[in-house]
């Protein structure tokens, strides 16, 4: 299927509007991870391979996420988890680097990767239980895939359970290819978000994705820029040598830090 070019502004989508991201300018660094965290899902769930029928129920709530984002997009999307649990693991926050598996990740990665792999004639996943839950984010290209999912057995003595952790992170490690790395946002990575108007950035590309379109550089610059005159003057080469390589840098790397990010005192 070819794709389709918006080369005028009298092409863009009648649903777009820069004035609908006014709120953006007092968000709070957890209205962003909030906003960005919630864009990467519907992207990830955009994935041919995670989507084997665009008529299908996945793809229509996807569609659905979408058509709220379109008509509010600055509106407030997760509150509170209210499913908490009393005598539970306490962990530091909902994207703590350790923390107990959730039954609904549990209940979700249990028919994602039925849908992935497939059963067999017999109803099972066959030899591809043996495989790894990491392996499945690889193979599937989930944004989910700096996760490795690990089983603690609490037989083992602290000493053991550190060797075997210790042993396991170096292979994980090779598996996912990341190296052990600081990760941090400076101040200026979150003033970007703002003055490269990353949040209606992020809803055009996901609109390209999904009514298989693109937008010219000259576009994006008349709709997004207009009222910034050094960005303007810049001209296009900002939007390909500046604004894409920054919006390539919004992964689940970059929200996850964005949710330890301290203000310089």
């Amino acid at each position: 299927m070819s794709v389709k070019k918006v080369s005028h502004i009298a092409d863009m989508p009648t649903w777009f509007n820069l004035n609908k991201y006014e709120a953006t300018r007092s968000f709070t660094v957890d209205d962003w991870v909030n906003q960005l965290g919630h864009r990467l899902d519907i992207q990830w769930r955009l994935s041919p391979k995670r989507i084997a029928e665009k008529s299908g129920p996945a793809y229509r709530h996807m569609l659905s996420k979408f058509e709220t984002i379109k008509e509010t997009p600055t509106l407030p999307i997760f509150g509170p988890e209210p499913w908490a649990v009393e005598n539970e693991i306490q962990t530091d926050g909902v994207s703590a680097f350790v923390q107990p598996l959730k039954c609904g990740l549990a209940h979700a990665l249990a028919e994602d990767i039925e849908q992935y792999y497939g059963l067999n004639e017999h109803g099972s996943l066959g030899l591809v239980a043996g495989y790894s839950v990491s392996k499945f984010y690889k193979d599937s290209e989930s944004y989910m895939a700096p996760l490795v999912p690990v089983v603690i057995d609490l037989n083992g003595s602290d000493v053991d359970i550190k060797k075997d952790f210790n042993r396991f992170l170096e292979q994980a490690r090779v598996h996912a290819g990341m190296k052990s790395k600081k990760s941090h946002i400076t101040p200026r990575e979150l003033e970007k978000l703002q003055d490269y108007n990353m949040l209606p950035y992020f809803d055009l590309m996901i609109w390209c994705a999904i009514e298989g379109r693109s937008i010219s550089a000259n576009v994006i610059l008349s709709e997004l820029f207009t009222g910034d005159s050094e960005i303007y003057k810049i001209g296009e080469p900002f939007i390909h040598k500046t604004l894409k390589p920054f919006y390539q840098k919004l992964n689940s790397r970059f929200i996850r830090a964005l949710e330890r990010y301290q203000q310089p005192s």
